[in-house]
């Protein structure tokens, strides 16, 4: 298809710029290992997270919670979801276990109605794979619905490896697991990032002694994450590419 206008032809010369920009400078990049947080970072998976956490809550006959409220809640895992949203009058281990058990099922039944990647996420992670970069997945959410929204919405073998919430291994902003993707990655700790929306996942990467990137589209306000003093803030995805190879 011929392209029309000065806009278009402009847009595919800057892609092909970047693109054999990277690649040139693949052996001297800043990062080759780039690890992702999920929720809020790579996919807008919040609409269905509301929806089965407040089809749990009428269930057992809580309160449910307004869309915005659900949002403050995440980002520790499911357990703690049901801590933040259980009123404190009846919160206790055994009614947070319930609610979490009875997430699984609910969340599981229409866990990819509405979820979907950010606007420029596929293409920010083509651009970094044709940069040969190694990406990752490490996220809070449990590890088969990690696992299940990144084949659903991203192409096989894309991101590798692919950690969510896994029993006997402590959650972000625990650095064990970031450790074992950095290990298995063959690469330094120097050479790694971590991009995340959340306080929790800045902390995460200053725990491991890696670049923080926090993204501004996600569901933390900005001014919050400034007070964790990431290394980056980014607003768009694309804008995380000067990064990867500002040398």
């Amino acid at each position: 298809m011929l392209l029309q206008g000065g806009r278009e032809v402009q847009e595919v010369l800057y892609r092909v710029d970047t693109k054999l920009s990277l690649k040139a400078r693949n052996n001297s990049m800043n990062y080759r290992l780039i690890v992702f947080d999920l929720d809020g970072t790579l996919l807008d998976t919040l609409p269905d997270i509301v929806v089965a956490v407040n089809e749990v809550l009428d269930s057992m006959e809580m309160p449910s919670h307004s869309h915005d409220s659900i949002r403050e809640f995440l980002g520790s895992g499911v357990t703690v979801l049901f801590e933040r949203a259980i009123p404190a009058a009846i919160c206790n281990p055994q009614t947070v276990q319930q609610c979490v058990l009875e997430f699984f099922k609910t969340y599981s039944q229409h866990w990819n109605r509405r979820t979907r990647p950010f606007a420029q996420i596929s293409e920010l992670l083509e651009r970094l794979q044709e940069a040969d970069c190694k990406l990752a997945v490490l996220s809070n959410k449990p590890d088969q619905f990690t696992k299940q929204c990144i084949a659903e919405y991203f192409l096989p073998d894309l991101l590798h490896p692919v950690f969510g919430q896994r029993d006997g291994i402590a959650c972000k902003p625990d650095p064990q697991a970031l450790h074992e993707i950095i290990e298995s990655s063959g690469l330094p700790s120097r050479q790694t990032m971590f991009v995340g929306d959340t306080v929790i996942d800045i902390q995460t990467a200053k725990n491991a002694g890696i670049c923080s990137v926090g993204v501004g589209w996600g569901y933390r306000p900005r001014e919050e994450l400034l007070l964790a003093c990431p290394d980056h803030v980014i607003e768009h995805p694309l804008d995380l590419l000067p990064l990867v190879a500002d040398i």
